[in-house]
């Protein structure tokens, strides 16, 4: 009996290290799934970028959704009480504009900025990159440029479609983003309209206003999916790295959606920030969100939310 306890003696501690090898083990390896998960990258001159491998529904982001609440995104989050920025709201002929936004965001864009009559209002956080969009303009000595037209209600927008004669370039009322006040008409001194896409003021407006968070939303080549024709002077704010990863892969903004539906996410370092951007579709009214890092969220108007973190 005497040396069957012994033997248990020195059994038992053998046994703890045994446990505590194989939880290190796991850890170890669950660090090093994360750190190998897909990404994109940019330089601080915002200079490259590689899309997300495409990815099955079953292993989003590199992961799969039954484990998604034990690794990045760990703390649920109800959707009550969340707040949407609606940053992302997909509007175009298929979606309806998702109510009128809050009239305390919607602010007069003069005098921050030069504007074609001074009644002229936008959301507030699409006009902060609209003045440094012009600032950038002002420092490269690119030419003067004002809004033409920002936020539009129902009645203005309806009027608008109503008077328009080549509906090509018009959407019917709720299915317009100006009513979101996301959306601002940008023009140049001295420069018509309809020679905005060839002129050096509008290149270079198309060419960077991206960097402040603003893309050029109807292009010719994207018509058929737009659905609107070219219009060279219509930017939409969507906010960092979405404006980014549009302009560098060439994607309008229905194109992006779609990527994140089907992909589920990416990360991304860009000037500075590493971002993660995930998109998920509310399962019992429940999302995921990052508990150590900023982040907002953004319902995109089809069904899902779009969250947007960084650190």
């Amino acid at each position: 009996m005497k040396r069957k306890t012994k033997r248990s003696k020195r059994f038992f501690p053998k046994a703890i290290l045994f446990v505590i090898l194989i939880i290190g083990i796991y850890f170890a390896w669950k660090q090093a799934a994360w750190a190998n998960r897909p990404q994109t990258s940019g330089t601080a001159e915002y200079t490259t970028a590689t899309p997300p491998v495409a990815q099955t529904q079953e292993t989003r982001f590199g992961i799969t959704q039954r484990s998604l609440d034990t690794l990045i995104f760990t703390v649920p989050v109800h959707i009550a009480e969340i707040t949407d920025t609606r940053y992302l709201e997909l509007v175009n002929f298929e979606y309806s504009i998702n109510g009128e936004p809050d009239n305390g965001l919607i602010v007069s864009a003069w005098p921050s900025v030069p504007v074609r009559v001074t009644d002229i209002t936008l959301h507030k956080t699409a006009l902060e990159a609209v003045s440094e969009l012009f600032g950038a303009a002002n420092e490269a000595g690119i030419g003067s440029f004002y809004v033409s037209s920002g936020y539009r209600d129902y009645g203005t927008q309806k009027q608008v479609y109503n008077d328009m004669q080549d509906k090509s370039f018009a959407q019917p009322p709720n299915h317009s983003e100006h009513q979101a006040g996301l959306a601002a008409d940008i023009l140049a001194m001295g420069v018509l309209q309809s020679e905005m896409a060839d002129s050096h003021e509008g290149q270079w407006l198309a060419k960077n206003a991206w960097k402040h968070g603003l893309v050029l939303r109807y292009t010719e080549e994207k018509r058929d999916i737009t659905g609107i024709a070219g219009e060279p002077w219509h930017f939409r704010y969507i906010g960092h790295p979405h404006a980014w990863y549009c302009q560098q892969q060439n994607l309008c903004f229905e194109e992006y959606i779609q990527l994140l539906k089907e992909n589920g996410g990416y990360r991304a370092t860009l000037d500075g920030k590493t971002y993660s951007v995930l998109y998920q579709v509310p399962q019992n009214s429940i999302i995921y969100v990052p508990g150590h890092q900023n982040y907002y969220i953004s319902g995109d108007n089809t069904g899902g939310f779009i969250i947007t973190a960084w650190e």
